[in-house]
């Protein structure tokens, strides 16, 4: 099992924008919006606390099976569990209208962004583990509600402060999911 908390991930204001537009609805956000957005993400994005848990599992010692989108040659896979935390979610609670009437669903757009970036930043610590064995990796396979509890019996998900209930990830802004590992193609040598 590995775990890793309070890493460094890039927002990227554009996509949280582009966010924010499908939120309200809008085709362009207006002047004001985009600058509350831009205060907004920069005060927010400091409660971030992104923390990850994960463990790789060979075919044969599977502690729970999962066959969506399974390939068709493969090794192992890895149980991931991800969050972004609480306390962006506390922090807006205790002063909700700070940024203006979109305050929520620019933090909506903040907290998807984030959550994001850290997959992708568990999906490329995989992606070098599996390099050292010959292998690649799927891409992330989301586990369903229904076996969240499962995972977080075999992953210990509470090690970052998640817990599984009723087909629920708490803090709200977590996943739970798998990549699974694949033999990597062997390059042929041309012979001339």
């Amino acid at each position: 099992m590995r775990k890793i908390k309070n890493f460094r991930i890039n927002l990227r204001i554009k996509e949280i924008l582009s966010i924010i537009k499908k939120l309200v609805n809008v085709v362009e956000l207006s002047v004001e919006l985009e600058e509350e957005a831009r205060q907004c993400y920069c005060f927010y994005s400091k409660f971030l606390v992104p923390s990850v848990v994960y463990e790789t599992f060979s075919k044969e010692m599977l502690p729970f099976v999962y066959e969506k989108d399974v390939p068709s040659k493969w090794l192992a896979e890895s149980v991931f569990f991800v969050t972004i935390g609480d306390n962006l979610c506390e922090k807006y609670e205790k002063d909700e209208e700070t940024f203006g009437e979109h305050t929520g669903k620019i933090i909506s757009a903040v907290a998807v962004d984030a959550l994001e970036q850290s997959k992708n930043f568990i999906q490329r610590l995989i992606s070098n583990e599996a390099q050292g064995e010959n292998c690649e990796i799927s891409r992330s396979i989301d586990i369903p509600p229904r076996l969240y509890e499962t995972a977080a019996g075999c992953v210990p998900a509470d090690k970052i402060a998640i817990s599984a209930k009723d087909g629920k990830l708490n803090p709200r802004y977590s996943e739970c999911g798998l990549f699974y590992w694949i033999p990597s193609k062997k390059k042929q040598k041309s012979r001339s």
